[in-house]
């Protein structure tokens, strides 16, 4: 299996390393990489600062363990990939990454918000079903999902209109059939501005899986792409976001990410080859990491004020 690369890899201890081994291989770290002792060296100051991350998570029990948890997803996931026959992400030899923040699925199940979500996928998907019933070749549209339900546009999927009837008049005893009039799904979802959120937003100098973020809007190498097809195609509209956004198309049915995506603030990008299926768009701003630590300090300045 394809190994998931975790900020344990990033201090260079096991998963199961012991707080004094964790701080060890930090304070190591930090002498060999420290700025003041490489300066104008930019590799070594982004490297500093994945170290930094990294140690931040693993001293702390509670954000460690939703580490541990995002990796027993990250391999589950993989796995499955792996034993469907889809290509896994790419691994590299020595590289430094820094992995999403990861997330508390258990606290995630008792949020009201994401049970409304949850029964707003169940009515869209109720509609969907109609139309399959009525136009068998449209598919259902995706639905925006980062944490809590999102403003998202979907415009109605409209079939090609049926042809003249003269336009396909054949003469009699013609053995080739008309030819067929294809529908295409298309969804828009659209990025509401947006401020840093420090729960959700991420604030990494690369893609969680160590690729450097694209300089234009597109796919992020490394991750595989599934479902291809010609069926669907979801755009991706950030032109009200001065923040970039991650972007992941995860497969319902699949339960596996499928395309992997970075959209630049305020422009658009336009995710297609999709086979029909069932989606949710998924997103996460990326912030500098400037912003974030403000962030971080404002909550920290309300849950001191009681707020």
């Amino acid at each position: 299996m394809a190994k998931i690369h975790t900020h344990y890899d990033n201090l260079k201890v096991a998963r199961g390393a012991p707080q004094e081994v964790v701080r060890a291989a930090y304070k190591a770290l930090s002498q060999k990489y420290h700025p003041d002792k490489n300066p104008g060296d930019e590799k070594a100051a982004r490297i500093m600062a994945i170290v930094n991350t990294a140690y931040n998570i693993l001293s702390d029990p509670v954000r460690r363990k939703e580490h541990d948890e995002w990796i027993a997803a990250e391999e589950w996931e993989v796995e499955w990939l792996e034993s469907s026959g889809e290509e896994a992400p790419r691994t590299r030899g020595e590289n430094w990454e820094s992995p999403p923040p990861a997330r508390n699925r258990r606290r995630l199940l008792r949020e009201p918000r994401w049970w409304i979500g949850l029964a707003g996928g169940v009515a869209l998907g109720a509609v969907c079903a109609l139309l399959l019933v009525q136009q068998p070749r449209l598919l259902p549209s995706a639905l925006a999902f980062n944490g809590k339900p999102e403003t998202v546009t979907v415009p109605p999927v409209t079939s090609v209109p049926a042809p003249d009837p003269d336009a396909w008049a054949m003469p009699a005893g013609a053995k080739t059939p008309p030819a067929v009039v294809k529908a295409l799904a298309v969804t828009q979802l659209v990025v509401p501005a947006r401020q840093p959120e420090c729960d959700t937003d991420l604030a990494t100098p690369a893609a969680p899986n160590g690729e450097p973020w694209p300089e234009q809007s597109g796919y992020i190498p490394g991750y595989p792409m599934g479902n291809s097809g010609r069926e669907m195609t979801v755009v991706v509209d950030n032109s009200a976001n001065a923040n970039p956004v991650f972007v992941k198309i995860w497969d319902l049915e699949r339960r596996s990410n499928v395309r992997h995506a970075y959209v630049l603030g305020n422009g658009t990008l336009t995710i297609d080859g999709l086979a029909a299926g069932k989606y949710e768009v998924r997103y996460q701003n990326v912030v500098s990491s400037t912003a974030h630590a403000e962030c971080k300090n404002r909550a920290a300045r309300r849950a001191a004020a009681g707020f």
